[in-house]
């Protein structure tokens, strides 16, 4: 199918994208990466007839980091320059597995993190571990700015906390702890690159051999990216063993509420949970040991 006939725009700053939005309301979509909204445009997922490009809108591209804001993600940073950046690597690892184990380099180099998150599908793989790192959405409209945490931004399936005439200005990720310990699990059925038939990612920190704080986040197993309260609270202020971890992930399996689709059935999804969040755990606590 063909795209249908539309009315492009390229301003160059923010008031200019406030005022197209409120001047053609629902006739228009903002458009960044482009890599879920042409497709879906092609398919009818979407509608619209006018495409309002952020590209040319100063600092939407901008990835910044400094030890006490942490590090701020543009609306517009591509995927593949937030995974390859010095900061991101250095500091948020667990970001940089996720991202490159996400589509394929094409996508990556065209994709960008605010538009896989504003995508709200339970399998983006930006989400998991940006909610464990504490992940906040800054949000601009007309009315001014505003900040919310990604966990309440992600309300649904395509669904997030947007009112009319906001978009993202940036994603804020706070400055790690000098102990963090991170990871990111994931398996696809077909290939690493595929779409997630189940997600992980984990954020530990150990004080004296006990588990002093866990954040834990599980992807494609609910209607968002979902924390993992119940498995959190098996390890919390204990010292992690084989047998916590196992209950741990026990407890994870049992809480998250998968549905069977083309990539696999609720049961084996299900499975799957209990097995990666074993493996995520054990990774993390044996870090350094």
């Amino acid at each position: 199918m063909r795209l249908p006939a539309l009315e492009f725009h390229a301003p160059a700053a923010l008031d200019e994208v406030f005022a197209l939005l409120e001047e053609h309301g629902d006739e228009a979509r903002l458009y960044a990466g482009g890599t879920d909204l042409l497709p879906g445009l092609r398919r009818g997922k979407f509608r619209c007839r006018q495409l309002i490009a952020l590209k040319g809108v100063a600092g939407l591209d901008e990835i910044r980091f400094d030890t006490t804001r942490g590090l701020g993600i543009g609306a517009c940073a591509l995927l593949d320059d937030v995974q390859r950046h010095p900061a991101v690597v250095e500091h948020y690892p667990v970001l940089a597995s996720a991202i490159r184990l996400l589509a394929t380099v094409q996508v990556r180099n065209k994709a960008t993190v605010a538009g896989n998150l504003c995508n709200a599908s339970p399998c983006a793989d930006t989400g998991p571990p940006l909610m464990a790192l504490g992940a906040r959405m800054v949000v601009v409209g007309p009315q001014g700015r505003r900040e919310l945490s990604l966990e309440d931004f992600i309300t649904g399936p395509g669904r997030v906390a947007l009112g009319a005439g906001e978009l993202i200005e940036q994603i804020v990720v706070p400055p790690p702890a000098a102990d963090l310990r991170t990871v990111f699990e994931k398996f696809s059925p077909r290939s690493k690159v595929d779409i997630s038939a189940v997600s992980v990612a984990a954020a530990l920190r150990l004080d004296g051999g006990v588990v002093r704080e866990l954040s834990l986040f599980l992807g494609t197993v609910a209607p968002k990216p979902m924390r993992a309260a119940a498995a959190e609270l098996e390890l919390e202020g204990k010292a992690p063993s084989a047998a916590t971890i196992d209950r741990a992930a026990a407890a994870a399996r049992a809480e998250c509420a998968p549905i069977t689709d083309f990539r696999a059935s609720a049961d084996y999804k299900r499975h799957l949970v209990e097995v990666l969040v074993r493996r995520a755990l054990r990774a993390l606590t044996e870090q350094g040991a």
